[in-house]
């Protein structure tokens, strides 16, 4: 799911059957509606950092948001485009970064997720909004602290997408939990959870072989922009 994505295994044979596993990196490329629908509830500006770029989908949208000023991006994957190749787990990493108004990413799910989050919170001057399994509320050992600490201010709940097919590669199938985007901004006094379902995301698509095209998110970007 998505991001520096810092894990994703490509779909891998045996002498019979075809099987997927996860991808190298849990790297999964984002669906465009994630982040228009963000940008419908959240007003991203200034200097914005993506450490988890992949393959530039949440990028590629910020770059044609009205009021994003800069974009830097990093991916621990050197054969992805990026300004800087760091593990974006490790908090001397980030000390390499330029300075940021917003952190919004895709990170890598499981055991990453957790420190990437408590590394971007401590760089972004303003915020982090950041697309994550809906669990991450979920006080565990690894960021127990830090969500008592910092609670989000903003979780916008999504339909479920199917990032991959199953492990037979023959349907697309989705995980045992959806994905929200989970906003910390640091101006906010208060909490508010937003539910969306498919019917009110504009461009919502189900898949990868149902994505729209580039020109098609872009549009999108220039109605909701202010």
């Amino acid at each position: 799911m998505i991001a520096t994505q810092l894990l994703t295994p490509q779909p891998h044979t045996s002498a019979c059957i075809e099987t997927v596993g996860r991808h190298s990196l849990d790297f999964y490329e984002s669906p465009s509606w994630f982040t228009t629908e963000l940008l419908r509830h959240v007003r991203l500006s200034g200097v914005i950092g993506e450490p988890c770029v992949g393959h530039g989908a949440i990028a590629s949208l910020l770059r044609v948001w009205p009021d994003t000023g800069r974009i830097w991006t990093n991916d621990i994957d050197a054969n992805k485009p990026a300004d800087y190749h760091y593990d974006a787990t490790l908090a001397e990493s980030w000390a390499k970064f330029p300075n940021c108004d917003w952190i919004c990413t895709n990170p890598p799910y499981s055991e990453f997720a957790a420190p990437i989050i408590k590394n971007a919170y401590q760089k972004a001057r303003v915020g982090v909004a950041a697309f994550l399994l809906t669990s991450f509320l979920e006080p565990c050992d690894d960021r127990a602290d830090f969500l008592q600490q910092h609670p989000p201010s903003l979780v916008l709940i999504m339909p479920r997408f199917c990032f991959r097919k199953d492990k037979r590669g023959t349907r697309w199938a989705t995980d045992n939990i959806t994905i929200s985007c989970f906003v910390w901004d640091k101006r906010a006094t208060g909490q508010q959870i937003i539910i969306r379902p498919k019917s009110a995301i504009a461009g919502f698509y189900k898949n990868p072989e149902q994505a729209k095209s580039p020109e098609q998110a872009f549009e999108i970007i220039r109605a909701i922009a202010p």
